[in-house]
């Protein structure tokens, strides 16, 4: 258990920890599972960026982002979680730089691999009637989560 991942030494010896087979668990102040990935690769000189998304692609088991919401009573906090499991198609998406589509195949992977974007399970949350919209919206980053909620 590494309690922050903060600067470039820390980061390597958690890869190469992984790599060599130990269960490194963390923590990185990221917005979601795209931004983390782009986080580690950008504490990374140039040159081994390249090298470090395909090892990260090889070692990375799921990232889970997590963000705090009000209950709609206001009497609690809860917490809002994106979750990205390591499938084939994501560990491609990081190998070859395309994290914009990390997104996208999280939402796709819900039912079959129990992913789930923030949206999601705000939209989740909204339904259920735990949380606000208005709570929802200033946690998405989403500039269409009303029409989501209306869709999904």
């Amino acid at each position: 258990m590494v309690g922050e991942m903060r600067d470039l030494e820390t980061i390597d010896s958690c890869v190469k920890a992984a790599e060599t087979g130990h269960l490194v668990l963390s923590t990185l102040h990221t917005h979601n599972a795209a931004s983390t990935i782009n986080r580690i690769v950008g504490y990374f000189p140039p040159e081994a960026q390249e090298n470090i998304r395909h090892r990260l692609a090889e070692m990375l088991l799921a990232t889970i982002s997590l963000r705090l919401v009000r209950s709609k009573s206001g009497e609690s906090v809860l917490p809002v979680l994106e979750v990205m499991y390591a499938t084939s198609t994501i560990k491609a998406c990081i190998r070859d730089n395309h994290l914009d589509e990390i997104e996208h195949y999280i939402e796709k992977g819900r039912d079959e691999y129990h992913m789930q974007t923030m949206d999601q399970h705000l939209i989740q949350l909204c339904r259920e009637d735990v949380i606000t919209l208005d709570e929802a919206k200033r946690i998405s980053h989403s500039t269409d989560l009303e029409r989501k909620l209306m869709y999904y």
